[in-house]
């Protein structure tokens, strides 16, 4: 859906170390294919979790920041 009123909580999914790997996986993707640029921090700090599926997905997450913000440059 990429509703940008759902990044706080997906932070917050992401962020809570006793939540299902799986749930953090995918709130981690989640905020990358919304684009906001305030996940860029909470992404850069999680790439170093301990859960290396979490890691990877916080990599996923970014280079999904990194093409929605090529993509708003080219937009007309």
């Amino acid at each position: 859906m990429q509703n940008p009123l759902a990044v706080d909580k997906l932070i917050e999914i992401l962020a809570n170390s006793t939540e299902h790997v799986m749930v953090r996986h995918e709130a981690a993707e989640a905020l990358g294919a919304i684009g906001n640029r305030r996940a860029k921090p909470i992404l850069e700090q999680y790439i170093k979790d301990e859960n290396i599926v979490v890691a990877e997905s916080c990599e996923v997450a970014l280079d999904l920041l990194k093409l929605c913000a090529s993509k708003q440059e080219i937009s007309w």
